[in-house]
C-alpha cells in the first residue's frame, strides 16, 4: 500500500472516530444513574425498552458466553422510521452474531433454527418487542465477502451493545466503502427476484381460484343436501346443479349450472397447470358469477325450508346473532400455500433475509 493511500485511510479513520456513535463501553458508569448501555440506548429507545435490551443482552451473553461475537440493534426501531402512523410500537431488531466454527453435531440450518427459538424464548419474558436476528459467524463472513444487502442494513444501522472486536471493524470498512457486492450476488438477487415473483403470482391465482371454487361448491352442496341428495365432490358439483337443481326441480335457470362449471373448471385447470394465469377482466367475471351463484343458492335454501315450514336460521346465523365466533374451515380444506411458502423461505434464506 502506498504512503498516499495510507494517509487517506488514516484521515478516514480519524474522521470516523470523530463522528462515530458513542459506544456503551466507552463511558464510565454514573453512580446511582442508568448504566452506560442503558444511557446510550436511551437515545434510540424508550427508557424501559433500553433497560430491557440491556437485560436481554446480559442474559444472552451469560447463556452463550464465549460464543457471542457481537450484539447490535438495527432497523426501524433504532432509526425511528415506520411505514404506518397507526403503529404505536415497534419490534426491536437485535442482531446477534454467534460463533459456529466448532459446531459439528448439526447443520447450519438446524443450528440457526435452534438458536432463533432459544433466543426468542429468552426475550419473551423480558420484552415482547424483542426480535432476535441470529447470524452465524461463518454466515456473516460469507455475506460480507458477497457484499450482501442484508449486511449493508445491519452494519449501516447497527448500534453496538456488545462487541468482541468483530462488528466495529466491519462497520468501519463498510462506511469506508470497502465492502462491495460481487457480480455473483447481483446476479443471484435478480434471478431470485424473478423466481419469487413467479411464485407469488402462482400462489395468488391458485388461492383466489380455490376460494371461488369452494364458495360455489359449498353453497351448491348445501342446497343439494337440503333436497335430500348426497353432497357431490367438487368436480361433480356443476353437473349435479344442472341435473337436479335446474332440470329436475326447476329451481334455477341454466346459467347457474354454467357459472358453477366455469368457476370449478378454472380452479381445476390452474391446479393441473393447464392454465397459468387469468386476466383482471376474467377474474372480475368469475368473482361476479360466484357472488351471484352463492346468493342464488342461499335464496333457494330459504325457499326450500319455507316450503317445508321450517326456519331458515342455520348455525352460522345463530352463532353470529349470539356473538360467537364460528370456525368456518372445511374438513376438506388443504394448505395450498405450504409448498409455496417453503419455497419462498428457501429463496429468502439464499438472500440472507429473515
Amino acid at each position: 500500500m502506498s504512503r498516499k493511500t495510507l494517509k487517506k485511510t488514516a484521515k478516514r479513520l480519524e474522521k470516523h472516530e470523530e463522528t462515530a456513535e458513542p459506544q456503551a463501553q466507552d463511558k464510565p458508569a454514573q453512580e446511582g444513574g442508568p448504566s452506560p448501555i442503558t444511557e446510550m440506548l436511551s437515545k434510540y429507545l424508550d427508557k424501559d425498552d433500553a433497560k430491557a435490551i440491556e437485560n436481554y443482552t446480559k442474559a444472552v451473553i451469560g447463556k452463550f458466553t464465549r460464543y457471542i461475537k457481537s450484539v447490535a440493534i438495527f432497523g426501524s426501531k433504532k432509526t425511528k422510521i415506520t411505514v404506518s402512523k397507526k403503529i404505536k410500537s415497534h419490534d426491536i431488531d437485535i442482531a446477534i452474531i454467534v460463533d459456529d466454527t466448532d459446531v459439528q453435531r448439526m447443520t447450519r440450518s438446524e443450528l440457526k433454527d435452534k438458536l432463533f427459538q432459544r433466543l426468542l424464548e429468552m426475550g419473551y419474558p423480558i420484552s415482547k418487542k424483542i426480535h432476535p436476528q441470529p447470524y452465524l459467524l461463518t454466515e456473516f463472513w460469507q455475506y460480507v465477502m458477497e457484499g450482501n444487502p442484508v449486511i449493508y442494513n445491519v452494519l449501516r444501522d447497527g448500534i453496538i451493545i456488545y462487541d468482541s472486536g468483530f462488528f466495529m471493524p466491519l462497520q468501519m470498512l463498510m462506511r469506508m466503502g470497502n465492502i462491495k457486492p460481487s457480480k455473483e450476488t447481483i446476479d443471484k438477487h435478480i434471478s431470485i427476484a424473478k423466481e419469487i415473483l413467479s411464485l407469488g403470482e402462482n400462489t395468488m391465482i391458485t388461492k383466489l381460484s380455490y376460494d371461488l371454487e369452494q364458495a360455489v361448491v359449498s353453497s351448491a352442496q348445501a342446497v343439494l343436501m337440503e333436497l335430500g341428495y348426497r353432497p357431490p365432490s367438487p368436480s361433480e358439483t356443476p353437473e349435479f346443479v344442472r341435473r337436479i337443481v335446474v332440470n329436475e326441480h326447476k329451481l334455477a335457470p341454466e346459467k347457474y349450472a354454467d357459472m358453477a362449471h366455469d368457476v370449478v373448471k378454472c380452479y381445476k385447470d390452474i391446479e393441473h397447470q393447464d392454465k397459468k394465469t387469468f386476466s383482471g377482466a376474467e377474474w372480475d367475471k368469475l368473482l361476479k358469477d360466484t357472488k351471484e351463484f352463492v346468493a342464488k343458492m342461499e335464496e333457494l335454501l330459504k325457499k326450500i325450508r319455507k316450503d317445508k315450514g321450517e326456519s331458515y336460521l342455520y348455525e352460522a346465523v345463530e352463532a353470529k346473532k349470539n356473538g360467537k365466533k364460528l370456525e368456518l374451515k372445511r374438513p376438506t380444506d388443504v394448505d395450498l400455500s405450504k409448498d409455496e411458502a417453503n419455497k419462498a423461505e428457501e429463496l429468502k434464506e439464499q438472500l440472507g433475509q429473515r
